[in-house]
């Protein structure tokens, strides 16, 4: 099949989910229709679609391969996978189903308060305390325009303009997050739906950006090379991130100079200071664990235990990760 003809492929959501799931099956794993569903409905949940024609298609197409029970991507939907993981992450059914829960749920509001001192509908690990260090290093004022990459439902964003006075614009790749935040109508505050693969502002837009805990999810490199174009010159960055290790042999990388982060700061000759947020970090996961386990019976109350356990999965993980391999900081960036 010709390069121009791989572009025009068009994908029913079907077709998208399994591409996706499919990606997360290495060589070897051999998995089955049974395997693939069970993966689907754990990770893709109320929003998975019947897959039963995208099995038929993607293998007529050439995209899958079938050998006896057994399902692979070929080379070519392994192209059409990455291409479409760009827009439609598997992370992103998951984030759509907790801002949809989170928004009705009095346990999440509980939640969110007692572990990050303000109901804010976190998601990441930066606490009001943290944020407030954000705006110290920043000095935001209403004269400033500041872009929040990964804003979700736009309560953070809003917070942080409400303390510093300064107009905000929020995207986030999550419909139902966005949906939320359109409903904060203030003059100073706009969100859309964005991809920070694709930033779609002109050149020298904006006098900061933004990023709590959202540059896991992309190529560092590529995001920080756009960012530079739609930044003022003497403009500024503030980036919450946590670097994470699953060897001793990489140890340097937890030095605020040596993560993923920094390596792509380096490379731009961007100057840049740290605050270490690292023992906090660990902390914060021991104490979501705890809270969450407290307030079990009140998400259980409402009907929302699904909610509960995608926060308490994600606590418990991060919990039990080894304190010596990880670090997290603030960082600081002048453009």
């Amino acid at each position: 099949m010709k390069n121009d003809e791989n572009k025009k492929m068009k994908f029913t959501e079907a077709e998208k989910q399994l591409l996706i799931v499919m990606g997360y099956f290495k060589e070897g794993d051999n998995p089955d229709k049974k395997t693939l569903e069970e993966f689907g409905k754990r990770n893709i949940g109320e929003y998975l679609a019947p897959w039963d024609e995208a099995y038929t298609t993607l293998t007529k197409n050439g995209l899958l391969q079938k050998k006896g029970n057994i399902y692979s991507l070929t080379d070519l939907g392994d192209i059409h996978r990455k291409v479409i993981e760009r827009d439609n992450p598997l992370w992103l059914y998951e984030y759509n189903m907790y801002f949809a829960r989170a928004e009705k749920s009095e346990a999440h509001k509980i939640f969110c308060e007692k572990v990050y001192g303000k109901d804010l509908c976190q998601h990441g690990t930066a606490d009001v305390t943290q944020l407030t260090k954000l705006l110290d290093v920043l000095q935001l004022s209403e004269d400033n325009s500041v872009l929040d990459l990964g804003c979700g439902n736009g309560m953070i964003t809003e917070y942080l303009s409400d303390v510093s006075g300064a107009s905000f614009t929020g995207i986030d790749l999550s419909e139902e997050a966005i949906k939320q935040a359109q409903k904060r109508k203030k003059k100073n505050l706009h969100f859309q739906v964005g991809n920070m693969y694709c930033l779609d502002f002109d050149e020298n837009s904006f006098d900061a950006v933004i990023s709590i805990d959202t540059l896991y999810f992309v190529d560092i490199q590529e995001v920080i090379t756009q960012l530079l174009t739609i930044v003022k010159l003497h403009g500024q960055m503030g980036i919450f991130f946590t670097q994470w290790i699953d060897d001793d042999t990489e140890k340097e990388m937890l030095l605020p100079a040596n993560t993923e982060l920094a390596e792509v700061l380096n490379r731009h000759n961007l100057e840049y200071r740290t605050v270490d947020f690292t023992k906090e970090e660990e902390e914060h996961w021991q104490k979501k664990v705890r809270i969450l386990k407290e307030l079990k019976p009140k998400f259980e109350k409402e009907g929302n235990l699904t909610l509960y356990e995608y926060r308490y999965e994600e606590a418990q993980y991060y919990k039990e990760w080894d304190s010596q391999k990880r670090s997290r900081y603030l960082y600081h960036i002048q453009v």
